[in-house]
């Protein structure tokens, strides 16, 4: 839930909406009190649930990203620091342990380019660092997902909210390496924007031949970050002009707006279950 929200928050900002980045920055603020409180209350939920650390970390370094676009400061250097060190001791934790490897395994990828693109304002050795660590987690998860899918009955099954995340770390990629290859900045946007009609047809088709009911559930909050993202990844593609298309704004502002409107519905969801 942080994760959409801070993402539509910076979307937002880039994409010069200042009413509407402020309102859903002032939400994550609420929604990072209520994790916080959730996560000490659930700590050893947590500690079962390894991977999903990633999302807390992911989603505290998008935040503090929010904050440093208002407030740059070096304090934010030390916050980020720490996220590193525990996504590297998550990071540990998983390889040692790792069995039936699902989407949600991209969030390793995730949360390792959003402490690149936190980090480059600080230290860009350390920030390439991090960009490597994503792009590898893409594509090991990527790997490990296809084999499982190709040698396994029923791997539909396995499709869920989560799946966006493999559209929208992409996205994540081509934001973050902007700063340093422009070149790669639009291979990547390029591969969100083809995986972006294929996550919906694998969403639909989940719907279609598995009997799925339509119910809140917490990964379909997943499918809210990755457009988020892929709206602020446009918006970078056009204010640095890697791609001169005016079109891309409407294209960007779309799907930002349609981040916002699941952000609603799944919080209406959340509340009346």
């Amino acid at each position: 839930m942080l994760m959409g929200i801070a993402g539509i928050s910076i979307a937002s900002y880039l994409g010069r909406l200042t009413l509407l980045s402020l309102i859903s920055f002032g939400i994550s603020l609420v929604v990072l009190i209520l994790l916080i409180v959730f996560s000490v209350l659930n700590l050893k939920r947590l500690k079962y649930e390894i991977v999903d650390f990633m999302a807390v970390i992911s989603g505290l370094t998008l935040f503090i990203t929010r904050l440093r676009l208002i407030y740059p400061s070096f304090l934010y250097f030390i916050p980020s620091l720490v996220l590193s060190f525990f996504y590297f001791l998550v990071l540990y934790k998983v390889f040692v342990s790792i069995r039936q490897v699902t989407f949600k395994y991209h969030l390793l990828g995730v949360a390792g380019t959003l402490l690149s693109i936190d980090l480059r304002s600080y230290v860009i050795p350390l920030s390439l660092l991090f960009i490597g660590l994503g792009v590898s987690m893409y594509f090991i998860v990527t790997a490990l997902l296809l084999k499982r899918i190709l040698t396994e009955k029923g791997a539909i099954n396995i499709i869920d909210g989560a799946t966006w995340i493999q559209m929208g770390l992409s996205a994540l990629i081509s934001f973050a390496i902007s700063p340093f290859s422009e070149l790669l900045s639009i291979v990547f946007w390029y591969l969100a924007l083809s995986l972006f009609p294929l996550v919906i047809i694998a969403s639909v088709m989940k719907l279609l031949y598995v009997s799925v009911s339509i119910k809140y559930h917490p990964s379909l909050w997943s499918v809210i970050f990755p457009q988020a993202v892929f709206a602020t990844g446009t918006f970078n593609v056009l204010r640095l002009h890697l791609i001169v298309l005016p079109l891309l704004y409407d294209v960007s502002l779309s799907v930002l707006f349609s981040a916002l409107s699941l952000f609603l519905l799944f919080t209406i969801l959340l509340v009346t279950k």
